[in-house]
């Protein structure tokens, strides 16, 4: 027979949110701007076929619904991916499913872009494929990253 312990959970030592403004404002922006460009080719194709009225209205608002319906489902898995957290934990940092442990930080210097300075954000590429993007500027993070690193190296000798 299996036995289940009621151990708790890790419990992470900080937290960091994503700013929701810097995440949704450029992404419904772009998401415009494509699906415009989308409705006009749609148009363009619709004008060489000859169809009848009814046929030519019914093409329109299915390609707008259609396109609306990709602007609320971009949106909403973009609103949905800046409310997962950055846990930091004793060893590592997770967000969603994604994890780095603090001896694979190979940097922690922040960088910012043109979008990041409009909305007084930046990001810290920690390895390869580990961002954290889009902190407030508000909250400083390279020097608890340091301390974290540091802590770290030294337990492990």
């Amino acid at each position: 027979m299996v036995q289940q312990t009621n151990q708790p959970a890790e419990q992470p030592l900080y937290s960091v949110y994503q700013s929701k403004r810097r995440a949704l404002i450029p992404k419904m922006l772009s998401l415009l701007l494509l699906a415009f460009i989308f409705y006009l080719g749609i148009l363009v194709n619709i004008s060489l076929v000859e169809l009848d009225a009814d046929q030519e209205t019914m093409l329109k608002t299915g390609a707008l619904l259609l396109l609306a319906a990709l602007f609320v489902v971009g949106t909403f898995l973009t609103y949905r991916k800046t409310r997962q957290p950055y846990l930091f934990y004793r060893n590592r940092i997770t967000h969603g499913k994604k994890a780095i442990y603090y001896s694979n930080i190979t940097n922690t210097s922040p960088q910012a872009n043109f979008l990041d300075r409009i909305f007084k954000t930046y990001s810290i590429q920690l390895g390869k494929t580990f961002f954290l993007r889009r902190i407030p500027e508000t909250i400083q993070l390279s020097n608890y990253l340091q301390q974290l690193i540091e802590f770290t190296k030294k337990n492990q000798q």
